[in-house]
């Protein structure tokens, strides 16, 4: 049996997401990341980074003005949380953002279900969140040996 991970420190978090510490620290203050920090964590602060990027055609956001996150917004990192607890996530799901919802899909048909009855004349941006899971005990293990070698 493999022992538990110990929690993350935020700095940590936001290395492995590959994103600068004041994105760990934007999210902790907007309610997306709370202690103790966990693996679960980076997935859910680079779909935080990525998804608070977004503005959609036709939306106007003063970029000086401070954004509270948006409902979309929200339902996308709550999604990426779920996809990583999910043991049906595999490296093809994919989550898929629009302006009003948030779909996650994994199996082929899933994706064209989602592309003929939901992305029809709609803007989507599609966030590899599968791929982003699988790939994290590896950056895991390589920031672990980076701090042991560090020491």
């Amino acid at each position: 049996m493999e022992a538990p991970n110990p929690p993350l420190k935020i700095s940590a978090v936001a290395n492995v997401a590959g994103l600068s510490e004041s994105w760990a620290w934007k999210a902790r203050e907007q309610g997306v990341l709370y202690e103790p920090y966990s693996p679960e964590d980076v997935v859910a602060l680079r779909v935080y980074a990525f998804v608070s990027q977004i503005v959609w055609p036709g939306v106007r956001r003063p970029r000086s003005a401070r954004q509270s996150l948006e409902l979309w917004q929200e339902a996308a990192v709550a999604a990426a949380r779920e996809a990583y607890t999910s043991n049906t996530t595999t490296p093809d799901t994919a989550m898929w953002v629009l302006e009003d919802r948030v779909r996650l899909v994994t199996q082929p048909w899933e994706r064209a279900a989602v592309d003929l009855q939901v992305l029809a004349g709609k803007t989507a941006v599609r966030i590899p969140v599968g791929l982003w899971i699988m790939e994290l005990p590896d950056a895991l293990d390589r920031r672990r040996r980076g701090a042991k070698s560090a020491a």
